[in-house]
């Protein structure tokens, strides 16, 4: 039997080495970052990226927990994240603005009240589908003075997706899961931005009969899905290769589903891989490739800036 095939793992013995350092860096005393008005701090991955990508990484002063050191983010003082906010640091860093990404009923007791007492605006992201990474850019954009920057970022990104799209139409979509992590049972449904990306690539989604966004199913109902073909997304701050090797062992064990049997099981380790940011284009990219190997590869019109 074939090994699942691993996308973008990078050297992580060679990132283990500096860890030590990182560390000590973000325990660190941090003082006022220089940046470019107005000031922004981000405790969501998905925003830091928006910012990055639309060329405004120059604004951001700090950034979250799960913001690994990357381009835009290498020294960027870590500021806590979704659970917890350091509102020491915050306030040394003196933001102007906050990007954050809660649900409307999850937004943390207390949370407007002490962004309010630093002079602190909070922007809440919502970041469901693909329309609402259009739409959400621009109002990032635009709220810290990029508009045009926002919007040449969204019309490369509707270029890119638009040729991707483009490429595998005249070929039949691929029956495909869209697993979530190492252990294969946690899926992306029907009605968001994964979801989207796979119709655009030139897959139908197995798990849409699901009818919740996020399933988490079990081994017997997953065979019932048959996929033809499965994409793995292990999360950036997973991509161990203890976990890589989890979920190589999990799709070897389902040796009957059709993916398997035919060696059609792609391991996705990119960053970005669960992420609904400007990079859902190269995503895509990956996808239908992926699914439609005998396509010539696609390269995306428009670079990020």
């Amino acid at each position: 039997m074939g090994q699942p095939r691993i996308l973008g793992l990078t050297a992580l013995a060679a990132a283990a080495l500096v860890a030590a350092v990182i560390a000590g860096r973000r325990n660190a005393p941090i003082a006022a970052v220089a940046a470019a008005e107005p000031r922004v701090a981000s405790i969501t991955p998905a925003g830091t990226d928006l910012l990055i990508g639309m060329g405004a990484g120059d604004h951001l002063v700090g950034v979250s927990n799960f913001d690994h050191d990357r381009e835009g983010t290498i020294g960027k003082p870590k500021i806590g994240d979704y659970q917890s906010i350091d509102w020491e640091r915050l306030a040394t860093l003196r933001p102007q603005i906050l990007v954050v990404q809660y649900a409307a009923d999850r937004i943390p007791s207390g949370l407007e009240q002490r962004c309010a007492d630093l002079g602190i605006r909070i922007i809440n992201l919502k970041l469901d589908s693909l329309e609402d990474i259009f739409s959400q850019t621009q109002m990032l954009a635009d709220a810290v003075g990029e508009g045009q920057k926002g919007r040449a970022a969204t019309a490369r990104l509707r270029k890119q997706l638009e040729g991707v799209r483009a490429s595998v139409a005249a070929r039949p979509l691929v029956p495909t899961v869209i697993a979530m992590g190492q252990s294969g049972l946690d899926l992306a449904g029907p009605g968001e931005f994964l979801d989207e990306l796979l119709n655009i690539s030139g897959g139908r989604n197995a798990a849409a009969g699901t009818a919740k966004r996020y399933p988490t199913v079990d081994r017997e109902l997953l065979s019932q899905m048959a996929p033809d073909a499965v994409i793995d997304l292990i999360p950036d701050g997973d991509k161990t290769p203890q976990v890589v090797a989890r979920a190589v062992g999990f799709w070897n064990s389902l040796s009957d589903l059709p993916a398997v049997k035919n060696h059609r099981v792609a391991i996705v380790t990119d960053w970005y891989g669960q992420q609904p940011g400007l990079r859902v284009g190269e995503l895509a990219q990956k996808f239908a490739e992926i699914l439609h190997p005998e396509i010539q590869a696609f390269t995306p019109s428009g670079t990020r800036p």
